[in-house]
């Protein structure tokens, strides 16, 4: 295939390798910057079957119809909710009510999503410990015990 190339052969090499050098800087700042400043945002929901079903706070008004279609509740109550910065090979301490506790342990990171472990608390009763990704846009719900005359729900979400 002669003359598709504008340059001569001699200059195939070092424009190809420039070429590759900036592709894969570009990918690299782009995962990192995907990460920089993100946040963590957690919530402990009370579940309940009421009739009539009461309107979610505004709070939980996006996360209302998953709930429902995940979990057959149509009344959700906020019992508590938190905002922390993401650090990878660190723990925090989420504390979302007076009596609920979260513990999310940030396993390590890749460049769409973090690797945790989310323990919840009643006071100082272990009640559940998930391993899970958690990425952007993409809510995680984990189902807790019956608690009261309903269920506790965590929500973790990537911001």
């Amino acid at each position: 295939m002669r003359g598709w190339w504008p340059f001569p052969s001699q200059m195939r090499l070092p424009i190809l390798s420039a070429f590759w050098i900036a592709l894969i800087t570009l990918s690299s700042c782009l995962g990192t910057n995907a990460q920089a400043g993100d946040r963590i945002w957690s919530a402990v929901v009370l579940a309940t079957r009421e009739n009539p079903a009461k309107p979610p706070p505004a709070r939980l008004a996006d996360f209302a119809g998953p709930l429902q279609r995940i979990f057959g509740y149509n009344t959700f109550y906020l019992l508590g909710e938190k905002t922390k910065d993401i650090r990878a090979g660190t723990e925090d301490w989420l504390v979302p009510s007076k009596r609920i506790f979260m513990k999310v342990s940030v396993l390590g990171t890749s460049r769409a999503s973090y690797h945790t472990r989310v323990d919840l608390y009643d006071g100082k009763e272990l009640l559940v410990t998930a391993e899970a990704r958690l990425a952007r846009d993409a809510p995680l719900y984990i189902r807790g015990p019956a608690w009261g005359k309903g269920q506790l729900i965590a929500i973790l979400e990537v911001r």
